[in-house]
C-alpha cells in the first residue's frame, strides 16, 4: 500500500486557539511590573530572614541611601511604587503602538494581582510581626497574630476578585470614564505600603517619643488594609484621577495650585507623611462621598459599565485595575 504524505497540520481540536504574536513592550513593561512585586516578595523574606536586625545596618551598603531605604521592608514597599509606573507604562505603550489585546490585559491582571494584592499584604505582615516570634507569644496576641493574617488573605483575595471583575465589566473608552466601580488595585496597594513606609521611617527615627506612635501604626495597618480591600469589592464610585481633574485642557492656576498644595505638605510633615496622606484619603473618600450621596438623596455620578469584546479590554488603562 503506498503512502500519501501531506504537509497539511492535523486537525486541532474543537475550541482550542493558538496565540499567534505578542505586542513586545507592552508586555516587558507588564513583566516589569511583575518582577517588582515578586521582589517584594523577596524583601519581605529578606526581613523576615533578619528578624529586625536590618534596621541598624545599611541595606543597601550606602549609609546616603539610608535615608529612604532603611529597611528591607521599605525597599519592598517602594519596588510596590515603580510596579506601579510600569502598570501605567504598559497601558500606554500599547495604545501608542497600537498593540492592544486581551492578552495584554490578562497578563496584567496576573501581574497586579503579585504586585498590588500579595506583595503589599505580605509587606503589612512583616511589618505586624511579632520581634521574638510567633512561639512566644501568648494566647490573646496569636489571637491577634491570627486574625492580621486573616485580614491579609481577606485583602489578596479581594484583590484578585477586583481584577477578575473589572475585566468582564471593563469599558471600552477610556475618554468616557470618569467614574469607576470599586476602588482600584493600584490605589488600595498604595493606601497599604505608604503606612509600611511611615512605620520604617518612624522606626529610624528612633527615640522614646516614637514607640507610642510605632505602636499605633503597627495596630492600624491590618484592619486599614482589610478596609481597602473591601472598597476593592464595592460598588463605590471612585473618579478617576486623571481623566476627572487632569484630562484636557486646565488653567495654569490649576496646576499651580496642586503641586504647592502637595509640596506644602510635604515640608511641612515629610514625604512619607504626604503619602498616607493623599493615599489613604483618596482610598477611604469613596466612602464618606458615598455616605454623603445617600443622605442627601444625589444621583451617583455616571459610571460606565458596557461590557466589551475581549479583544477591545486592553484599552482600558491598567492602572484602573
Amino acid at each position: 500500500m503506498i503512502k500519501i504524505q501531506t504537509d497539511l497540520p492535523p486537525k486541532r481540536r474543537r475550541g482550542e486557539r493558538r496565540l499567534k504574536a505578542v505586542a513586545v513592550l507592552p508586555s516587558l513593561a507588564t513583566l516589569g511590573n511583575l518582577v517588582c512585586g515578586f521582589g517584594a516578595v523577596y524583601m519581605c523574606v529578606l526581613s523576615a530572614d533578619s528578624q529586625g536586625g536590618d534596621l541598624p545596618r545599611a541595606t543597601l551598603n550606602s549609609p546616603r541611601i539610608e535615608t529612604w531605604f532603611p529597611t528591607y521592608v521599605t525597599i519592598g514597599a517602594y519596588l510596590i511604587f515603580l510596579a506601579m509606573f510600569f502598570d501605567v507604562l504598559d497601558g500606554r505603550l500599547a495604545r501608542l503602538t497600537r498593540k492592544t489585546s486581551d492578552f495584554g490585559a490578562q497578563l496584567d491582571s496576573l501581574a497586579d494581582v503579585v504586585s498590588f494584592g500579595l506583595a503589599p499584604a505580605l509587606l503589612v505582615l512583616c511589618v505586624a510581626r511579632p520581634p521574638g516570634g510567633v512561639a512566644e507569644l501568648t494566647a490573646w496576641e496569636r489571637a491577634l497574630w491570627r486574625a492580621d493574617w486573616i485580614m491579609m488573605a481577606v485583602y489578596v483575595c479581594c484583590a484578585a476578585v477586583r481584577l477578575a471583575r473589572f475585566n468582564v465589566e471593563s469599558v471600552k473608552d477610556e475618554s468616557g470614564h470618569k467614574y469607576f466601580k470599586g476602588l482600584p488595585s493600584p490605589g488600595a496597594a498604595a493606601a497599604v505600603i505608604s503606612v509600611v513606609i511611615l512605620h520604617q521611617d518612624i522606626l529610624r527615627q528612633g527615640g522614646d517619643g516614637q514607640h507610642w506612635l510605632s505602636d499605633w501604626v503597627v495596630r492600624l495597618a491590618p484592619p486599614l488594609t482589610l478596609v481597602v480591600g473591601l472598597m476593592m469589592v464595592s460598588r463605590v464610585r471612585y473618579p478617576h484621577m486623571i481623566n476627572t481633574f487632569l484630562r484636557g485642557r486646565r488653567p495654569l492656576s490649576h496646576v499651580l495650585a496642586i503641586l504647592a498644595a502637595i509640596l506644602v505638605l510635604t515640608v511641612l510633615a515629610g514625604i512619607q507623611w504626604t503619602l498616607v496622606v493623599l493615599s489613604c484619603g483618596y482610598a477611604l473618600a469613596g466612602l464618606g462621598v458615598d455616605a454623603w450621596r445617600r443622605l442627601t438623596g444625589a444621583p451617583p455620578p455616571p459610571s460606565a459599565s458596557m461590557r466589551v469584546p475581549a479583544e477591545d479590554a486592553a484599552t482600558t488603562p491598567s492602572a484602573l485595575r
